[in-house]
């Protein structure tokens, strides 16, 4: 049976245990199962803070939409994977393609937002203001 996996720290992992089985909504056959059980935490929390969230403040904003582009072709480019998974789900095609490909679509629209702003990892939001007679603060 399938495990669904964790992407934990920069890898795939699969917990421990038996987990959470999961069901084809049509006709009641376990599909998958999924677990968190083993996963510390503690590190994910630490990684996120210390890596992921440092690795995106020094992106600009160009190149996080950049980056939403790029996963959401990388998604277009598997969705005959995605509509059995939704079929079991017990949802029809059309009921699928307003989550899946729309989904998609929204990715592509929130990279297209990055044209609006600057190619620099953070944005003045209008002018600004010096505070103080030195003119130290804005």
């Amino acid at each position: 049976m399938y495990t669904v996996e964790n992407y934990i720290v920069g890898r795939w992992v699969k917990g421990d245990g038996d987990g959470q089985l999961l069901f084809n909504a049509v006709t009641g056959d376990p599909i998958a199962k999924a677990t968190s059980q083993g996963i510390d935490f503690a590190q994910v929390v630490h990684y996120a803070r210390n890596q992921g969230n440092t690795a995106l403040r020094k992106m600009s904003f160009h190149e996080r939409g950049l980056m939403l582009k790029a996963l959401a072709l990388h998604l277009r480019e598997h969705l005959d994977r995605f509509y059995p998974i939704s079929y079991q789900t017990g949802a029809t095609k059309a009921d699928s393609w307003v989550d899946i490909e729309g989904g998609i679509g929204n990715l592509f629209s929130y990279a297209s937002l990055r044209r609006k702003f600057p190619d620099t990892p953070y944005c003045l939001d209008g002018e600004h203001h010096s505070l103080g007679k030195a003119n130290t603060f804005m």
